[in-house]
């Protein structure tokens, strides 16, 4: 039986060194890799997921600093961009989008991020019609053993969460309402897992993919 392929885009939370393209911004590289004890493929949150599931690996494009905006830092993910979710020849079958936090950080207008979310959907929809995408909503970390307070930061991220359930119900997506189970994850900072945060993360995927 052939497994179903997965490819993953997204910001900093995702990327891994000798997994994100060469020439791009990776957070999980050198120093950051020993800090966290993220230290291979297997511990990242999306490769649980992708084993967990019974898929294979196919393709990574997330980039630290990454906005879904082009208004952002290194913003946007252009069609051409989006072409890297392929490898091989191959296409993928699940595509698991985790994406916004730095537009919320940013301060991304909500009416600027509510047109290009739903764009990038349309794009995705247009180059995959048969991959299922599985869309994230937001949630942070937290720094174990401290009161980190991020409540600020959390209610901010409420109005992209929105966007993001309403455009996934326009395009037929999946939605992981990561937001609705109120979880949160052990992190370096208030957004970077470590080793344990990675599988609490992957869980929290998991249980919203149900």
């Amino acid at each position: 039986m052939t497994r179903r392929l997965f490819s993953v885009y997204g910001d900093s939370i995702s990327t891994f060194e000798e997994i994100t393209p060469k020439g791009w911004s990776i957070f999980y590289t050198g120093e950051q890799r020993e800090a966290t004890g993220v230290q291979t493929p297997a511990d990242t949150w999306w490769m649980q997921v992708i084993r967990t599931l019974g898929g294979a690996y196919l393709s990574n494009i997330s980039i630290s600093g990454n906005t879904i905006c082009t208004e952002g830092k290194m913003g946007g993910f252009p069609p051409q961009r989006l072409l890297q979710l392929t490898a091989e020849g191959k296409t993928p079958d699940h595509i698991l989008l985790y994406a916004g936090l730095n537009d919320v950080m940013f301060y991304i207008p909500p009416a600027v991020f509510q047109a290009e979310y739903l764009q990038l959907l349309t794009n995705l929809k247009q180059i995959y019609p048969k991959a299922q995408v599985h869309c994230g909503t937001l949630i942070l970390g937290e720094i174990p053993g401290t009161v980190n307070s991020l409540r600020g930061i959390i209610q901010r991220a409420e109005p992209y969460n929105a966007i993001i359930r309403q455009a996934v119900a326009e395009t037929g997506y999946h939605l992981v309402d990561l937001a609705a189970l109120r979880g949160r994850y052990h992190a370096l900072d208030a957004f970077h897992p470590n080793r344990d945060g990675m599988a609490q993360l992957a869980q929290l995927w998991l249980r919203a993919m149900k």
